[in-house]
């Protein structure tokens, strides 16, 4: 009877100092997980997602639950994640960076990544890749950009949607470079690719996964990358820094869970995190076949990248949005 006595009190003052919160639970998981990605099957997250998959699930112990919800330009299933209970069985896989361009788009009217939990990040990659095709006349950058001298405003870019990142990239690495180009939108990297192969525009912008496949082909040609050195896959494409036109521009693939997530389930979730992007198997299939870096960061590293993100970016996209 004393030592339960004892007990009581020894967990009254933990829950009162705060070292354990009203959602601690020392034996999570304890069933399936639910992980929602805000894309259809087959994109660049969702192949992450199910690579990451197993060796997520043999770190934790338990089932992984893939879920896709490509509605609403990625907010309703931002919205579904928010609105879940914060008990660590709903989280997302999310290109992060996303939400912030979302906002100034006016997808989403509040800063939801501020609301979330960071659990730790995945992959990296470079966002922006500059793109001929293969019987283009510029060979090079330098070539392109002597083009663009002699006719201002003539030469035309491609690129996914109007006012986003790419567009903005775009111009900050032809303003970089004292050149003046046409930016023309399409509905994803495979308008942009379609158009590009058959003469309808100069040269395009997207990401070195979105190019590999038709460089290998013999189809394209990469004239320039925001990574910051050279990608082993393409090694004669030289860098934004190298070329003087730009710094290295990077996309984050980061999982998250709802608002008070406890803290002891974020950790039991990070570290699950940092073991399993440690798979060779799933090294492979992420550097290989979609040209990401695996690139674990913590927790307080992905809030921290992202609010860097914020502060480089916001002002930026909130112009063009305009």
């Amino acid at each position: 009877m004393r030592n339960n006595k004892i007990m009581m009190v020894v967990w009254s003052l933990f829950f009162v100092f705060g070292l354990i919160t009203p959602g601690f639970s020392e034996d999570f998981p304890k069933k399936p997980i639910r992980m929602i990605i805000a894309y259809s099957a087959g994109g660049g997250t969702d192949v992450l997602a199910r690579a990451f998959q197993k060796p997520f699930e043999k770190e934790l112990g338990t089932r992984i639950l893939i879920e896709n919800i490509p509605a609403g330009t990625t907010k309703v299933a931002t919205m579904e994640l928010m609105k879940a209970k914060p008990d660590g069985y709903t989280i997302i896989l999310m290109p992060d960076r996303a939400w912030v361009a979302y906002y100034y788009s006016k997808t989403y009217d509040t800063q939801v990544w501020e609301k979330l939990t960071p659990i730790g990040n995945i992959t990296t990659e470079p966002y922006g890749f500059v793109e001929v095709r293969a019987e283009s006349p510029y060979k090079t950058w330098v070539d392109l950009v002597k083009a663009a001298k002699e006719n201002p405003g003539k030469l035309t870019c491609g690129g996914p949607g109007a006012g986003g990142m790419m567009e903005l990239i775009m111009n900050d690495i032809t303003k970089a470079a004292g050149v003046e180009t046409r930016y023309v939108p399409f509905a994803g990297a495979g308008p942009s690719k379609t158009a590009l192969l058959g003469g309808h525009i100069d040269f395009r912008v997207c990401q070195p996964t979105e190019a590999i496949t038709m460089i290998r082909a013999g189809k394209t040609r990469g004239l320039a990358v925001s990574t910051d050195k050279r990608m082993e896959a393409l090694p004669d494409v030289p860098t934004f820094k190298e070329l003087g036109i730009g710094e290295s521009i990077i996309l984050t693939r980061s999982i998250w869970g709802p608002s008070n997530l406890p803290q002891n389930i974020v950790n039991i979730m990070t570290k699950a995190i940092e073991r399993a992007s440690k798979d060779p198997d799933f090294i492979k299939v992420i550097e290989e076949q979609l040209l990401y870096t695996v690139e674990y960061r913590p927790s307080d590293r992905v809030r921290e990248d992202l609010i860097d993100f914020h502060k480089a970016w916001g002002a930026k996209l909130a112009a063009s949005y305009k």
